[in-house]
């Protein structure tokens, strides 16, 4: 998640979103809005930025994406009954920043986290 990206799409909730930046790397896909260059643009929208994490106990046959505003996380729980199947079903939860964070600094961090990119030099 780039502060760039964030500053374009999400620039009131700056406040809001700098804490999760240092759990990036726990996090698979973001997204933020509203997106003016969007064909369902909508500018009555309300600001948000989402993700979606590395957690070992989500399923293949699930998706968990976690969508914040500015006074809440909203949590859509996507699954199927089957496995290796297109999430059919949703169950929608909510949940305050501090939970959300208090959750993704739990999760394991994989190995590049702690690592250092070498830049080879020609």
């Amino acid at each position: 998640m780039s502060k760039d990206y964030l500053k374009q799409y999400a620039p009131n909730l700056e406040d809001v979103w700098t804490p999760y930046l240092e759990h990036d790397s726990v996090m698979t896909s973001h997204s933020a809005g509203p997106q003016k260059e969007s064909k369902n643009y909508n500018p009555k929208e309300e600001e948000h930025f989402g993700f979606e994490v590395d957690d070992a106990r989500i399923e293949n046959n699930e998706r968990v994406l976690f969508t914040c505003f500015r006074d809440r996380v909203e949590v859509a729980h996507l699954f199927s009954w089957e496995k290796d199947h297109e999430p059919e079903y949703r169950e929608d939860y909510k949940m305050t920043h501090e939970d959300c964070l208090k959750y993704l600094s739990q999760l394991p961090r994989p190995w590049s986290h702690y690592a250092t990119f070498i830049k080879e030099e020609n």
